[in-house]
This record gives structure tokens, sequence and C-alpha cells, in this order.
């Protein structure tokens, strides 16, 4: 059987605050075992990438503006269950948002509904991130 490729975006969202470039991270409300994610998900058919980051922005974080958005690489790897093979595309933008907060996602798809519960990391700890999210996240620029 061949390969189906899914695509999709990654958005490391940064600002300063005290002197220090921080992160925007979440853990997954009942699945804090995964550790720190950061907002993403799949792009649409037809749709563009930039699009689909902003969209899921605002789904996964309900954050309606960002700046400075910013392309960092992409990452292909394959995801064994089901069989697909993962092209993903990360970006770097700033946007406010409160220290921390709790966001339902709001969505069309599985995700729909599930809670996220949204902090800042200092970059200088390096903190790791689930799974491929961390990919390029040496790349982060602190001059956006």
């Amino acid at each position: 059987m061949e390969s189906d490729y899914v695509y999709k975006v990654t958005a490391y969202i940064t600002r300063f605050n005290k002197g220090n470039q921080q992160l925007l991270v979440f853990k997954e409300k009942d699945y804090e075992h995964l550790g720190f994610q950061v907002p993403g998900g799949t792009v649409e058919k037809n749709e563009d990438l930039q699009a689909a980051i902003i969209r899921e922005i605002k789904e996964e974080a309900g954050i309606n503006e960002v700046s400075n958005v910013k392309y960092l690489g992409e990452f292909t790897y394959n995801m064994e269950k089901p069989d697909r093979i993962i092209k993903r595309y990360y970006y770097q933008m700033q946007a406010d948002s409160p220290e921390y907060f709790t966001h339902i996602v709001q969505s069309d798809d599985e995700d729909n509904g599930w809670i996220y519960e949204y902090s800042w990391l200092d970059l200088k700890e390096k903190p790791t991130l689930f799974n491929h999210l961390g990919v390029h996240l040496d790349k982060v620029s602190n001059h956006l």
C-alpha cells in the first residue's frame, strides 16, 4: 500500500519578557504526559501554508493576530500507524497573550473541544517539545 502525504504546520510563537526570549507552549488537559506542545496541525486541501498556520493558531490558542511570521524549515518523517508520510513546516512569529491561559479548541477536526493549558517558557532553558515539534526550535531567531 502506498503511503499518503500529510502536510502539517507548526507555530513557534515567541516574545521577549524581562530580557528573555520565551516560547508559548501548552499541555493538553488529561494528556499532560505528552509534555509541552506548540500550536499547529494539518493543512487543509487547497490551503496555503501561511493561511493554515494562522487558522491553527486561532483554533488551538484563540490568538487572532500574529506578526513577523518567518519560515524556519521543514521536516519529513514516517508515521507508522496509520501508514503516512508527514511533511511538517515550521514558522516563528510573535503574538500577545496572557502569562497563563486555558483554551478550548474550536475546530472542525478531532481536536474540537480539547483543553489546552498555555504558558510561556524561557528559550534559554532549551525546552523539550513532544514528538517532532521541536525539530527547528534551534532556528528560532531573537531578531524578529
